[in-house]
């Protein structure tokens, strides 16, 4: 068992800082506050070792989420925390998993794998959104999945909260709710967050149901820990100037930038808009000194390949660097020279904290002007930066001694989430109209709502330009985040923005009555322009885009094509299979799941009661039944050969083919093999539920084990009242022996699903819901989903 010193050593190649080294030994505390360069990302390090080698290694949640506020850190941590791995020689036992950053080979991993650690690094939107039940860019059917994993066995770390207040909130209204004592629901396995940053403001800590922290549970760099290399950079100065420029003079701006700019340094140049800083790259461009232009409107390849040109280091004639905030947290960037607008103080400390980082750059110099606007911002913030960057004036200060100045901030207005708003989000069906509940008020700012936009060229199916239906979107690295807004300014200037219509099973336009949700993943025609991979996002490019994917009909094959990829089928398709090596029958695959249930609950060890746990084992084993009704045996069979007919035929009912293809039934439309298999429990295979603990339990873990039917049994083309999904009132399913109980037959009966009465399949599912609580009910319905997953993916059973 190595010491934290010697792992961190391992890792790194650096000694611990005193305050890191706490962090391993006391567990990591609620709020961790450190000014920017002093290493806070290593509480991915402390996480580890306490989970791999700690005294209490149980007590550590088994995922660490790590939350950032800008969508340009995310590849950098990421790539920190996979050098780290590489270093300890986990790779193999950690995953590691991106989101939304392209990464899409570690897409399965961390679900198939719940069981092991996982690191999963992702932008606050893409991870509280899952922690809503909403995940931004995921088919709806992933939701449970993922809200499960990042309550359940979760440690959080949200990063620069000051950046992101409305996920901070969120994320410290659901640590009440997740608390094991007070008025929430308990989760299955340990849930913690920690929330860091150099500026931490007590109101935003301080939420209607989680107050704030005690001084016992913040952690702060003590006068022991400046020593050494932190000593050096908590003891970076850079002189405080103000520059001589109009604000919006782009070409003086770009001029003064010039005569600054020190051979063989970095300058950077930060702006509070995009447009801005569009404008002083375009007055740059034509310098001799290389010149980067970086915000957040960047393809993912894209980004990445900007921030690594950015964060190396300067050649000869240096590095000129124009930016927006994605910098201000987590960018290991070290100017000389810095040319900044004033923003809010807390976002001039961050600033500042890129001017000389390393401690070791002499004559450091931040020069400052006012913005043009105050957007994004409130005028009194920037009025009061102002009052005080003047007042700092030929003065050369520390990160510290810009912390230690009163300046006045405005409190942001946020909406809090409530016990009530979380279990109405259990549900992820969509209302009768298609609409579904906006989480987006929980997440971010109104003004900072986007979507992922992929451009690309495909051949149209039809005389509108729609792309096939069978064609996959762009993976993430072709994404671009777009806002709201410049998304409504591309539509006007002409561009068709299409979006998957999951229900209709094709390509739909957005328009302005079906407008565009956040985090919702959207296509446009590369030939209509509106992007350049050096300029990013721009509505006024009219030029087709450059360097854009073919728009092809089969999944990225580093993600999978089985439901662990995160896609989602529409309601009428059903995986035919997850290519087995041959047929395999359901009476296998049944007992397959079943010992994949039993082992995932013998390593995870939740804190669950025995009748849950019995649920899981059962439903595993009675969750695909329903498979065994004529209609998907038909539908399945047929993907034989012709040389194997017979003998498949003969082989009735199987589970899996040896193929990749879609069910077409035979009788049209829709047909969900787990409504059967629930139609089963009430009838031939009673006696699976005889002496376990709680029967509506495992029916409703068998009818949910797909994310398509959970509270709701509804589809999107049931109009006619006598049929419901593909089953008829009245019809006789016929099941043969199967899962060691005779044969029998059991009539279909929909007055189950009707939404009111006694019996109403709605109530019983709520009434579940509010017993075991959301986090634990999710937790079980992803026991039995993963092992189906592993089951059908031929892994080992899941081990120590």
């Amino acid at each position: 068992m190595p010491s934290f010193e010697a792992f961190f050593r391992q890792a790194t190649g650096k000694p611990p800082y005193g305050y890191q080294a706490r962090l391993a030994r006391d567990g990591l505390p609620a709020v961790v506050q450190a000014p920017t360069s002093s290493g806070k990302t290593a509480v991915i390090l402390a996480w580890l070792w306490r989970r791999l080698h700690g005294p209490e290694p149980a007590a550590t949640p088994r995922r660490l989420i790590f939350a950032l506020p800008q969508r340009t850190l995310v590849e950098q941590v990421a790539g920190e925390a996979r050098k780290w791995l590489a270093g300890l020689g986990l790779t193999d036992e950690v995953a590691l998993h991106v989101v939304m950053g392209g990464e899409g080979r570690t897409q399965r991993q961390w679900r198939l794998d719940m069981h092991r650690p996982a690191i999963v690094v992702g932008t606050v939107d893409s991870l509280v959104s899952k922690a809503l039940n909403r995940a931004y860019g995921l088919g709806r059917a992933i939701y449970p999945i993922d809200f499960a994993l990042v309550t359940n066995g979760a440690q959080w770390v949200i990063d620069e909260v000051q950046l992101c207040p409305e996920s901070t909130t969120t994320l410290r209204q659901l640590a009440a709710y997740a608390a094991a004592s007070g008025a929430g629901w308990p989760t299955a396995e340990p849930f913690a967050l920690t929330c860091m940053s150099a500026t931490v403001s007590e109101s935003l800590l301080d939420t209607v149901d989680n107050p704030l922290p005690g001084p016992g549970d913040i952690l702060r760099i003590e006068p022991g820990d400046r020593v050494g290399e932190l000593a050096t950079r908590l003891n970076a100065r850079r002189t405080i100037r103000r520059l001589v420029a109009e604000p919006d003079d782009h070409k003086a701006i770009a001029e003064a930038v010039r005569e600054r700019h020190r051979t063989g340094t970095l300058t950077l140049v930060v702006v509070n808009t995009v447009g801005s800083a569009r404008g002083v790259y375009a007055a740059l461009r034509a310098t001799e000194t290389p010149c980067t232009l970086l915000h957040s409107r960047f393809r993912g390849a894209d980004r990445q390949r900007l921030v690594e040109q950015v964060i190396a280091e300067p050649g000869d004639r240096g590095h000129i660097v124009v930016s927006t905030q994605v910098v201000e947290a987590g960018v290991d960037l070290n100017a000389s020279v810095m040319v900044v607008e004033a923003a809010p103080w807390p976002s001039v400390v961050q600033r500042a904290g890129r001017c000389n980082r390393t401690g070791r750059i002499v004559d450091a110099e931040l020069w400052w002007l006012p913005p043009a606007k105050h957007h994004p911002y409130e005028r009194a913030d920037i009025e009061a930066a102002i009052e005080g960057l003047i007042g700092l004036e030929g003065v050369a200060v520390t990160g510290e001694d810009l912390l230690a100045r009163r300046v006045e901030v405005t409190e942001p207005e946020v909406s809090v989430i409530r016990r009530g708003d979380l279990l109405d989000l259990f549900d992820t069906a969509p209302d009768l109209t298609g609409a579904d509940l906006d989480v987006s008020p929980f997440v971010r700012d109104a003004d900072d709502l986007d979507v992922q936009l992929a451009w690309a060229d495909w051949a149209p199916s039809d005389a509108s330009g729609r792309p096939p239906a069978e064609a996959k979107a762009p993976p993430a690295e072709w994404r671009c985040r777009v806002p709201l807004g410049e998304l409504k300014a591309l539509r006007k200037r002409g561009a068709v923005v299409w979006r998957f219509d999951q229900a209709a099973g094709r390509w739909t336009q957005v328009t302005e009555g079906h407008p565009a949700r956040p985090g919702e993943v959207l296509l446009m025609s590369a030939k209509d322009g509106g992007y350049d991979p050096q300029v990013g996002l721009d509505p006024s490019i009219k030029k087709p885009v450059a360097d854009c994917p073919l728009l092809g009909t089969t999944p990225d094959p580093a993600v999978g094509t089985d439901p662990a990829s995160g896609s989602e089928d529409a309601y009428q398709q059903d995986d035919a299979s997850v290519a087995q090596r041959d047929w395999l029958s359901l009476d296998q695959h049944s007992d397959d799941v079943r010992r994949h249930a039993e082992a995932l609950l013998a390593v995870l060890q939740p804190l669950l009661p025995a009748a849950a746990q019995e649920a899981v084992v059962t439903a595993g084993y009675a969750h695909d039944a329903g498979k065994c009704h004529d209609a998907w045996q038909d539908a399945l069979c047929v993907l034989a050969p012709p040389e194997e007919r017979e003998r498949i035929e003969a082989g009735r009912p199987w589970a899996k083919s040896n193929g990749n293809g879609r069910l077409i039934f035979s009788r049209g439309g829709s047909f969900r093999h787990e409504l059967v298999s629930l139609l089963l429990l009430d009838g031939p295979l009673r006696a699976l539920l005889d002496g376990t603990g709680d029967p509506d339990l495992v029916r409703y873990l068998v009818l949910a084990h797909h994310g398509k039917l959970r509270l709701q049994v509804r589809g999107p083309d049931d109009t006619d009242p006598e049929t419901l999904l593909g089953l008829k009132r009245g019809e006789t399913v016929r099941m043969p022996d199967l899962l060691g109980q005779p044969a029998g037959e059991v009539t279909v009966d929909l007055d189950l699903f009707n939404l009111g009465g006694h019996r109403s399949w709605t109530r019983t599912a709520l009434g579940l819901r509010d017993r075991y609580g959301p986090f634990v009910l999710a937790y079980l319905e992803t026991l039995v989903r993963i092992a189906d997953w592993r089951a059908s993916a031929d892994m080992e059973e899941a081990a120590r």
